[in-house]
């Protein structure tokens, strides 16, 4: 079964209210084994929007409207689903007194204006809002069906789980569409490819994607089975070949986060962390105790922006910053060097470049930068160019960094 969604409203088309609605249904649709094929945006438009619906009811078998239910008069999807299925709106007496005693067991007077959510097209039936006023809406017309939900998202949500899902269950049969995303860092979407090519077969059953952001790529494996143990089975079939290729640079799966994987390792090897920053500004810091439990393995850290914070709290000696400057690999040592002393950490990781955009020279233009990582057995550090802005050298900065403590804590060349 193939579905649209259609999302109503002017808000979203003017970027004053963000679209969560649409991950959520498009996971829900996968669970129940329906491919979401199109999604379209429409304003508050009658014209616009029966011309979307009558797109999607052509080119699809299932409808999915979120939005427009409400009670006021920029809430028009309940008008035009009317002139759509050429229904009339009729008045519903059960649930105006169903809506009142909802407010009078609140304590509040019903806006006159929530009458109208009494008036329902003919012929359609009704999905029940545990949450708010509005009632989902169901058409079924010539082998085709239209529902339609608010578009608040807990309202939509709950219709979708209790009412929705288990009706698209029993029309699929069963059958799922089931996704895995391999997560990797440290490599780029070109290079995974080169590596995986001979196993990407447009035929298989197996869809593959790559999802680059600057935080690594993901390789989402997307599979259609009879049920969940057949597609899990594929699945794992498929992630053994991937890992037999690029076994080193995949930190997780599905919804793991890299800064989670390091505290799960530090932990396990009972092992603690410092680190000193400059270009980053904290940022590594913050992510690192962005996980809940970090303090177990996270000493603390040092933003030493400025050289005679490098010199004076870290230790980097002056001639090292005379001889090759704040941002080097000679000053990443130093710092990495200083801060596992400083704190008594097992491992210290250091953070130093141009982040831009100005402060670059030709021979140290803007996105070079250097971590460093010290540990009982040696220290290391790695020289990275990105070419990109501030924010986003920042993050890819702290990333990498990221990167290199997984793989020392793993032992990955």
């Amino acid at each position: 079964m193939r579905a649209e969604l259609i999302t109503i409203g002017d808000e979203l088309l003017f970027g004053q209210t963000i679209d969560t609605n649409a991950a959520f249904i498009g996971e829900k649709f996968a669970e129940a084994g329906v491919e979401l094929a199109f999604h379209t945006t429409v304003g508050d438009r009658a014209d616009d929007l029966i011309g979307a619906i009558g797109l999607a009811m052509n080119r699809v078998d299932f409808v999915l409207t979120t939005g427009g239910l409400g009670p006021t008069h920029d809430d028009i999807t309940k008008k035009v689903l009317c002139k759509f299925f050429k229904r009339q709106l009729v008045f519903h007496e059960d649930i105006l007194k169903s809506l009142e005693k909802r407010y009078s067991d609140l304590g509040i007077a019903m806006p006159p204006v929530n009458q109208n959510q009494a008036l329902l097209p003919q012929g359609a039936k009704f999905i029940e809002n545990k949450i708010g006023s509005a009632l989902g809406l169901i058409f079924e017309e010539r082998d085709k069906i239209l529902i339609a939900v608010p578009g608040v998202p807990a309202e939509m949500e709950a219709m979708v789980t209790d009412s929705i899902v288990p009706m698209l269950l029993q029309k699929t049969a069963g059958q799922v569409i089931v996704h895995r995303k391999l997560r990797t860092t440290g490599i780029m979407e070109s290079a995974i490819f080169e590596k995986v090519k001979d196993i990407i077969d447009e035929k298989s059953p197996i869809k593959v994607a790559f999802l680059p952001s600057y935080k690594g790529v993901d390789i989402r494996l997307t599979v259609r089975a009879d049920n969940r143990a057949k597609a899990e089975s594929a699945l794992n079939e498929m992630t053994e070949k991937y890992k037999e290729r690029i076994g080193k640079f995949i930190f997780g799966y599905d919804n793991d986060e890299l800064p989670a994987i390091i505290g799960y390792l530090l932990n396990e090897k009972k092992l603690t962390l410092a680190v000193a920053e400059s270009c980053t500004g904290g940022l590594l810091g913050k992510t690192i105790t962005d996980i809940p439990g970090s303090s177990a393995y996270f000493k603390g850290g040092i933003i030493s922006y400025a050289n005679e914070l490098k010199i004076n709290l870290l230790s980097v000696p002056p001639i090292a910053i005379e001889a090759h400057g704040a941002v080097s690999s000679e000053t990443a040592r130093f710092m990495a060097e200083g801060i596992r002393e400083k704190c008594g950490a097992d491992i210290g990781v250091s953070i130093t470049g141009v982040a831009g955009p100005t402060g670059g020279t030709p021979e140290k233009p803007v996105g070079l930068v250097y971590i460093g990582l010290a540990s009982d057995k040696n220290t290391i550090t790695k020289e990275f160019r990105f070419k990109s802005n501030r924010a986003t050298t920042r993050v890819r900065s702290t990333y990498a960094a990221l990167d290199m403590i997984r793989k020392h804590l793993l032992e990955i060349e």
